[in-house]
């Protein structure tokens, strides 16, 4: 972590020190956390990026819980949305990609037809209009959390990943050859959470933790998938 090292000395959760394998930690920052909010813990980047920044109310709330969480130099990834903010951490090795999305109002059919692959666009079409929002958005943080965590061009992301479901269970094709596993969580019903990590030997475990104050969750899972190392799974 940047800054200050001695800054929320009594309050950080450190988890520099590792994860144990197969153990993720996915955290929800909620608007409360711009209380906590210190400038002196971010990095000279990150200050930059403040004075410019026209959503900083979101820019804070983030980096309190990157504060918090103090994830040092282990796999991580941010996102930040509406005065919330998330945090995936994943032990030494991985590779890991968050994305948070708030519901609001948009024509999610047409975006829908403009970015994803024709077959996810089937299915939008198939869905009731009350259930569209909620598949897009499954759909959205899939790929974005993807992008981040292969470092691809979130255009790349959204013609490159596709997710289907099939049977009632979730498949992906993700461009990479390593074993991988994403999550979609709802924490709140106009919040989406995708989470995403690549690597790793054992099933995933994510634990999930919400701020302020910091406390234990268990949020619903809308979607959920995963592929072995090698596996070539496409969309017919």
């Amino acid at each position: 972590m940047h800054g200050n090292p001695h800054a929320h000395a009594d309050t950080r959760v450190g988890l520099n020190s590792g994860l144990a394998e197969g153990d993720l930690a996915l955290w929800l920052g909620l608007p409360a956390a711009r209380e906590h909010f210190d400038p002196s813990t971010l990095s000279a980047a990150d200050r930059s990026r403040l004075s410019a920044r026209r959503r900083r109310a979101d820019f804070e709330v983030s980096r309190a819980l990157l504060a918090l969480v103090d994830a040092g130099s282990t796999p991580h990834s941010l996102s930040h949305s509406a005065e919330h903010a998330a945090l995936l951490v994943a032990p030494a090795g991985w590779q890991v990609g968050v994305d948070l999305e708030i519901n609001r109002p948009r024509d999610v059919l047409r975006l829908a037809c403009f970015a994803f692959h024709e077959r996810e666009v089937l299915a939008m079409e198939a869905a009731s209009p009350e259930a569209r929002p909620q598949l897009f958005y499954t759909l959205w943080t899939l790929k974005e959390a993807v992008a981040k965590a292969l470092h691809l061009d979130l255009i790349d992301a959204l013609r490159q990943c596709v997710f289907w479901k099939e049977d009632g269970e979730w498949q992906g094709r993700v461009p990479t050859i390593s074993a991988w596993g994403a999550a979609v969580f709802q924490p709140r019903p106009d919040i989406f959470l995708a989470a995403v990590w690549i690597g790793g030997s054992e099933p995933a475990r994510v634990q999930q933790w919400e701020w302020p104050p910091k406390q234990r969750a268990d949020w619903p899972v809308i979607a959920c998938a995963s592929s072995p190392a090698s596996a070539d799974a496409a969309p017919a």
